[in-house]
């Protein structure tokens, strides 16, 4: 019987561990796979934890992987897949907005030949519109500045089989944009529709400002067209003051008369100022991410692992 892993990042999920776990029964029981649920505790504060603890005590099928601190998400996927251990991986979130009854559709899609399965969302009426619209030009600005094709509305629910997340793994980089990472390896890859349903508890741990840090790292990893913007900016700029220049310089020794503006010259030396900084900063995203690599901390640091008892012994634990 073919194996299917389940990994699930849970951050101050408690509430939803239960439910999750329960749908996720109903909808795997008729399915002819062995599965596993592998969740992974990302320095929650709630006891989710302690739930996910009770359940692998009730079911065998149940693993447990707590790290340190709260690494996010991405360093959590990561040591999912790094101790994960059968012929599909499964991604989702522990909130329900990704349906456990979709799965039969990732594994059908798997069945048929594809080696990387997207879950493509189909917004519920719950989605609110500034999340629809934030999205939408997240992923449009993306496909348009980076040099790998993203799949649009594509979340962290998608199948792997068992070569990609060896694929992964080889993959080490510090800044972490998944869903970028797997478009770019290649393989076999199809896109499955899902509806996506309302958070079951609580609010989405992504806050806007976490949001937009996220979508600059995704651009920062998967582009250099930032930094070609501020050469072909910088090449234009230069180019019109020295127009500029040449007629300043004529009007004043040809025609002998000087130019007013000291207002107009104020407005270009400070929209120049402003420019500069804007380059500098693109700049310094790029060198932060430079910084990061070469210091080479782990990806994430695991305090515990319970692994459940049908895979491979990896149960000492281990840093990313």
């Amino acid at each position: 019987m073919r194996t299917v892993d389940i990994v699930v990042p849970a951050f101050n999920e408690a509430e939803s561990i239960g439910p999750l776990h329960a749908r996720m029964t109903r909808a795997l029981e008729r399915l002819p796979y062995a599965f596993r649920l592998i969740i992974v505790d990302d320095g929650s504060t709630d006891g989710t934890a302690e739930v996910c603890s009770a359940l692998a005590a009730k079911d065998s099928r149940v693993g447990l992987i707590q790290l340190s601190r709260n690494f996010g998400h991405q360093a959590a996927l990561t040591a999912a897949l790094d101790l994960a251990d059968a012929d599909a991986v499964i991604t989702m979130d522990a909130d329900l907005q990704h349906p456990p009854e979709a799965i039969a559709d990732l594994l059908a899609a798997w069945e048929a030949g594809a080696e990387l399965v997207h879950g493509v969302r189909r917004r519920s009426s719950s989605t609110s519109l500034f999340k629809r619209l934030t999205s939408r030009l997240f992923y449009r600005v993306l496909r348009l500045v980076s040099e790998t094709p993203i799949v649009a509305d594509a979340p962290d629910f998608r199948l792997l089989d068992a070569k990609v997340v060896r694929a992964i793994r080889a993959m080490r980089e510090q800044s972490r944009f998944l869903r970028g990472m797997f478009s770019w390896i290649g393989f076999k890859q199809v896109s499955v529709p899902y509806t996506e349903e309302a958070r079951f508890e609580g609010r989405s741990k992504y806050s806007t400002l976490r949001m937009l840090k996220f979508a600059i790292s995704a651009a920062v990893s998967f582009s250099t067209l930032p930094l070609r913007a501020a050469i072909v900016a910088g090449t234009l700029v230069s180019l019109c003051s020295f127009v500029y220049g040449v007629y300043a310089a004529a009007q004043r020794l040809i025609f002998d008369r000087a130019i007013p503006g000291w207002t107009s010259l104020a407005v270009v030396m400070s929209f120049l100022s402003g420019a500069q900084m804007l380059f500098l900063g693109v700049l310094g995203e790029y060198l932060g991410q430079v910084h990061a690599e070469a210091r080479h901390r782990p990806l994430y640091v695991v305090r515990q692992v319970a692994m459940p008892s049908s895979t491979n012994p990896k149960s000492e634990p281990r840093d990313g």
